[in-house]
């Protein structure tokens, strides 16, 4: 409540994602060891480019949490990805962080 008296657009954007308004949603997706993913930099995906959804945060498997990675940021085997997209293009994100093999 408070939030929506001090900051309306941002209470709205929130309301917008939660009442699906914007068809976004939230996913978290932990990168298995053979991923494609392991050892690129976000920069060096499709994940932004092309699947254009934005990555709000890291969280390495030893608890370390990158708000708000920059491109350079290395996806690692165990990393937690916080990520905000279409459902169609979280649907690409998670076959992407699965084993390949």
């Amino acid at each position: 409540m408070a939030m929506a008296l001090t900051k309306p657009a941002v209470d709205d954007f929130l309301g917008s994602i939660t009442a699906n308004k914007l068809e976004l949603a939230f996913e978290q997706l932990e990168v298995e060891p053979s991923s494609v993913l392991v050892g690129r930099k976000l920069s060096e995906t499709s994940i932004r480019s092309e699947l254009d959804i934005v990555i709000v945060s890291i969280r390495r498997s030893n608890g370390q949490i990158l708000f708000n990675p920059s491109g350079e940021a290395t996806i690692e085997n165990g990393d937690l990805l916080i990520a905000i997209g279409h459902a169609e293009s979280l649907m690409k994100l998670a076959g992407l962080v699965k084993d390949v093999n």
